[in-house]
């Protein structure tokens, strides 16, 4: 991210993640790795014992994301989260339907159109199978 924002934002903007990867009931490798790499990328440290602690808890007892979200004032940052809440939920190339409704969810306690979540749903989706695909055809070469 370009700018800097508050802890407790940067905080909820982890648990928020951290609730809607464990929303489907199983939390895979790829989505673990895929919310530390966010997590170091918004300039936290997954091995941080407060934001390890965070994600732990909203592994074990989620919360509500609605009042999780509610907590990120700032748009750009609410934006952010959404992309990265449906990157983090679609990658291991697909998307319970558990996870599909609390992105939804935080779309809507944002503000945005719902039908936004599902467009970056449906792309998130269709960039991991070229990649996949790639991937295929490159490996053909070698």
């Amino acid at each position: 991210m370009t700018r800097e924002y508050p802890q407790d934002q940067l905080m909820a903007f982890v648990q928020a993640m951290a609730n809607v990867v464990a929303s489907d009931g199983r939390i895979t490798e790829d989505e673990r790795q895929h919310l530390d790499n966010v997590v170091a990328h918004i300039g936290l440290s997954p091995r941080d014992e407060q934001v390890s602690a965070l994600i732990e808890q909203e592994f074990q007892k989620p919360g509500r994301l609605t009042d999780i979200v509610g907590k990120i004032q700032n748009r750009e940052l609410r934006a952010a989260l959404l992309r990265m809440i449906v990157e983090v939920s679609c990658a291991d190339g697909e998307i319970a339907n558990e996870e599909r409704a609390s992105v939804k969810a935080t779309a809507s306690a944002f503000g945005f159109d719902a039908s936004v979540a599902d467009e970056l749903i449906d792309w998130a989706i269709d960039s991991i199978k070229l990649d996949q695909r790639e991937r295929e055809i490159m490996a053909k070469l070698f």
